[in-house]
């Protein structure tokens, strides 16, 4: 028999399941052979990262960029459970723009998505959560130190790690656990969307495939250890705070020796 898992990985509810991380972690939890609620904004994709799970593995259609995606959705997600032991908060937008070209949508965006959801789930996770519950925020290595084109992204994962910390001295004397991860540069499609100037029109073709690969090639330059993260690896991560019994308040920083250079 395989040996009972720790608090805090039995009924875990994971926003951004759909893709990147979020899903890497839905996958690792539910291969432990949790309970997991899938959020996201894409029920095909929900549907397919739950399928091979059975009736251990829900879904939640949910936009956490508008406060009635956010209300309530921890509440939802013990009642499909039977109960709730964790949460992860994966869901996560970037818009790279320079300070003087940053669009009003994409500064609300990142706010909403980014800092004000993982708070309020948070906040909800404080009296929803079994004693003994923990909370993993996915925050980035950019909260650490910025680049020129990452201000409001950086600004919201730093306001997370902040808020992280007041939510874990509130939780301690339910004996909640809230840490976070902050990755560093992972492959995902968050990392292969292509940058481009304002105003640049997308290129097409072998252009296209061309600007993605400089993309590329100039993002694991960037990492000491010499290529991108896995999804997977940030996933170990997570599931080992989720199930860490003394360690609350914390930030991880997984991201390749990023902040070495």
């Amino acid at each position: 028999m395989s040996a009972p898992l720790p608090p805090g990985m039995r009924r875990v509810l994971v926003t951004g399941a759909s893709s990147g991380i979020g899903r890497a972690v839905a996958e690792a939890l539910l291969r432990r052979g949790a309970r997991v609620a899938l959020v996201g904004r894409r029920r095909d994709r929900l549907e397919e990262a739950a399928a091979p799970h059975g009736d251990r593995a829900a879904i939640l259609v949910a936009d956490l960029a508008r406060p009635s995606g956010v209300d309530g959705l921890l509440a939802r997600g013990r009642d499909l459970l039977g109960g709730l032991d964790g949460l992860v908060c994966a869901a996560g937008v970037v818009h790279h723009q320079r300070p003087g070209e940053i669009g009003e949508e994409a500064l609300r965006e990142q706010i909403e998505v980014n800092l004000v959801a993982p708070l309020r789930l948070g906040e909800q996770a404080l009296s929803v959560l079994e004693p003994g519950g923990a909370v993993v925020f996915v925050a980035s290595n950019l909260a650490h130190r910025p680049i020129e084109t990452s201000a409001v992204y950086s600004a919201t994962k730093a306001g997370l790690l902040a808020a992280m910390r007041a939510l874990a001295i509130v939780g301690a004397p339910r004996g909640l656990r809230l840490n976070a991860v902050s990755p560093g540069i992972v492959d995902t499609e968050m990392v292969r969307k292509l940058r481009l100037s304002p105003g640049e029109p997308v290129p097409e073709g072998e252009a296209y495939e061309r600007r993605l690969r400089e993309q590329l090639e100039g993002l694991r330059a960037l990492v000491p250890l010499g290529r991108m993260g896995r999804p997977e690896e940030i996933a170990a991560a997570v599931l080992h705070l989720l199930g860490a019994p003394w360690i609350t308040g914390a930030d991880w920083v997984v991201d390749g020796g990023g902040l070495l250079g």
